[in-house]
C-alpha cells in the first residue's frame, strides 16, 4: 500500500521581485512514501487529453517521495471543452473543428474526463477537502499540475487556457494562454495550427522562493 500523506497550509508568501502573477497563493503538500514516477503511477497509456477552461484557483503543491521532493502549479479549471487527442495514419495529430464539438465522439462528458484523468492515488495526494471542490462535487471543476518551474508560474485566475495532457492524466503537457478569447474568432483547426507552432512552455526558471535571499529551495516547504 503506497502511504499518502496531505497536508494543507496557509502558507503566503509575499516574494519582493517576483516573475510570475501569482504573488499571494497558498501551499498545499503531501508525503508519498515511494519513488517518484508520476508519469507510470498516475498516467495511463492513453493518447492525451485536449481541451480549454478557464482558471479558477491557483496554489503551489509540493510532493515528499522517497526519493525526492517535486513542485507543482496546482491549476484549477472550470473545464468548458475537452477531448481525446488523436492522430492519422502517418502520425500527425488530428485537430478538431469547433463546430465538431457537439457531433464528434471525441468530445467528453465531464464524468468522463474525470474517469480518463483522475486515478485513485492522485485523490489521495488531494485529500478529502480539496477533492469535495472538484468534479463530481464542483460540477466542471477539474485540477491540472504542471511542474513549478514551468510558464504556469504567470497563469492568474480568471484566465482562459488551452491545454494538453500527459498521457491520460491531470498532468499538463503544454497549454497557451487563449487571453481571454484571443484565438475565438477562429476555427478550431486554425487553433491547432497556432498550438503547432508553440513549443513546450516549461522552462527551468528559478522558483520564486529561491529568489529571497538566505532560503534554500528545499527550505520552502517548512
Amino acid at each position: 500500500n503506497k502511504s499518502i500523506r496531505t497536508e494543507p497550509t496557509t502558507q503566503q508568501p509575499d516574494v519582493q521581485g517576483r516573475q510570475d502573477n501569482m504573488a499571494r497563493y497558498t501551499a498545499t503538500s503531501s508525503d508519498f512514501a515511494e519513488v517518484w514516477t508520476p508519469d507510470t503511477i498516475f498516467c495511463d497509456e492513453g493518447p492525451g487529453i485536449e481541451g480549454e477552461g478557464d482558471i479558477k484557483e491557483l496554489r503551489f503543491h509540493t510532493v515528499t517521495a522517497s526519493d525526492k521532493v517535486e513542485r507543482y502549479i496546482a491549476v484549477v479549471l472550470e473545464v468548458t471543452i475537452a477531448y481525446t487527442i488523436t492522430f492519422d495514419k502517418y502520425g500527425v495529430e488530428v485537430g478538431l473543428d469547433k463546430k465538431e464539438y457537439e457531433t464528434s465522439d471525441r468530445v467528453l462528458t465531464h464524468d468522463q474526463l474525470r474517469e480518463r484523468i483522475i486515478k485513485p492515488h492522485f485523490e489521495k495526494l488531494l485529500g478529502k477537502s480539496l477533492v469535495e471542490k472538484l468534479h463530481p462535487a464542483q460540477p466542471g471543476i477539474f485540477e491540472f499540475w504542471a511542474p513549478a518551474t514551468s510558464d504556469a508560474r504567470h497563469f492568474d485566475v480568471d484566465e482562459s487556457i488551452h491545454f494538453k495532457t500527459l498521457k491520460d492524466s491531470c498532468f499538463l503537457n503544454t497549454f497557451f494562454h487563449t487571453s481571454k478569447g484571443k484565438f475565438s474568432h477562429l476555427k478550431g483547426g486554425e487553433v491547432m495550427d497556432q498550438v503547432s507552432q508553440l513549443s513546450n512552455r516549461f522552462t527551468e526558471e528559478p522558483l520564486p522562493q529561491d529568489l529571497q535571499e538566505g532560503c534554500e529551495s528545499d527550505e520552502w516547504s517548512d
